[in-house]
């Protein structure tokens, strides 16, 4: 079963850092350097939008262009490594199989905590948020409005994906009701601040989302926690833990997101 994992993880502390968008606000965030030439693999049919903004689209059988999007949210990459890669490939491969179009941007450096200050990350901080969380929204739009002029058509739907990292943070966007979407899917990693059912349960709308992750992963407990939050909340989701799965994305779970929130979406 193939699968994408976060290599050797010196990363995995990450994982711990914030809880949805109520992280210390004391957690600092530091400039964004010029993008990486290497940041998209060179391969799979994937295009570089721009040095931090990795896209992908399949040829359907119809020659249409697909009319979905998915935005993929990498796990925290250390500068000068090349850890996204293999999530980037992954996804890729889903995009093919399943008929959607795929943008990857690249995260803020320093993102998410002081303590990642070389990392790429996401804003999962307060202090992140408000300093970066605009501009980093802001290039998925330019990229969607880009693709849609190139295709000269609108997408009919929208989801966020996150692996890792990219989970704790798709799941803020999702509890936040941060960017208008139809859905989103998050793989090892998301969790549910205390508090979360106070704040979040006035979120509207209540966009699906599908929670998958292994109990082999050391931060299992993130997404199950997720999962019992979302249903006292009756937030539309699926929850699928894994036995036998790591801190991983596997093919399988991709798939099940994907068709979940396509039935969910045409409801």
């Amino acid at each position: 079963m193939p699968w994408v994992a976060v290599k050797r993880l010196g990363a995995f502390a990450a994982l711990t850092l914030c809880f949805g968008g109520v992280a210390r606000a004391d957690d600092a965030a530091t400039p964004e350097p010029p993008g990486d030439a290497g940041w998209c693999y060179d391969g799979d049919g994937i295009e570089s939008l721009a040095p931090d903004m990795c896209h992908f689209s399949p040829q359907l059988p119809s020659g249409a262009s697909p009319d979905t999007l998915v935005v993929f949210l990498h796990g925290v990459t250390k500068v000068g490594t090349n850890w996204q890669h293999s999530g980037q490939r992954a996804i890729v491969r889903a995009a093919r199989a399943h008929g959607f179009s795929v943008i990857m941007p690249r995260g803020p450096l320093g993102a998410g905590s002081e303590r990642f200050a070389d990392h790429y990350n996401w804003p999962t901080s307060v202090r992140g948020q408000t300093e970066l969380e605009a501009g980093v929204l802001e290039k998925w739009s330019d990229a969607r409005g880009a693709l849609e002029e190139r295709n000269g058509q609108p997408f009919r739907q929208q989801f966020v994906f996150g692996f890792s990292a990219g989970a704790y943070y798709g799941a803020s966007l999702l509890l936040r009701g941060r960017v208008p979407v139809q859905g989103y899917a998050v793989f090892a990693g998301g969790g549910a601040p205390a508090g979360v059912e106070r704040w979040a349960r006035g979120t509207q709308p209540k966009v699906p989302i599908y929670v998958g992750y292994g109990r082999k992963d050391r931060a299992w407990r993130d997404p199950e926690r997720l999962g019992h939050a979302l249903a006292r909340m009756r937030w539309p989701a699926r929850v699928v833990m894994r036995p036998r799965v790591g801190h991983s994305m596997t093919d399988a779970q991709v798939r099940e997101a994907i068709e979940f929130l396509r039935k969910h979406s045409q409801r």
